[in-house]
């Protein structure tokens, strides 16, 4: 089964990737800031989400930003767009910090 990974340089960018592939987006995060990568925009008919999970830095120093890693399953051959935004809980999603956004080409 292929495998991509793709990370901050990658925002804006239209990728293609195989049918039944995991799909990984790494990108940097501070959580005891209150910022939290979520999924803003995903069309399940294409991807499936399958978790995240939050890598913490190498360092132990206090409050440092880590990773946010999210997965997905490409689901069906098509296109389909991605994006996930950084934000407070408690904000609404136009008042995200940080956008990163994927045009996924999924092949057959």
């Amino acid at each position: 089964m292929a495998e991509y990974i793709f990370d901050e340089k990658d925002n804006g960018a239209s990728v293609q990737v195989r049918r039944e592939a995991k799909i990984t987006i790494e990108l940097s995060e501070n959580p005891t800031t209150g910022y939290r990568w979520t999924i803003s925009s995903i069309d399940e008919a294409f991807l499936v989400p399958e978790g995240d999970a939050f890598a913490p830095p190498d360092q132990k120093t206090p409050g440092a930003g880590g990773l946010r890693r999210f997965f997905f399953h490409a689901k069906s051959a098509g296109s389909t767009a991605l994006t996930l935004i950084n934000k407070r809980a408690w904000q609404r999603d136009d008042q995200a910090v940080g956008t990163f956004k994927l045009a996924i080409r999924i092949l057959s």
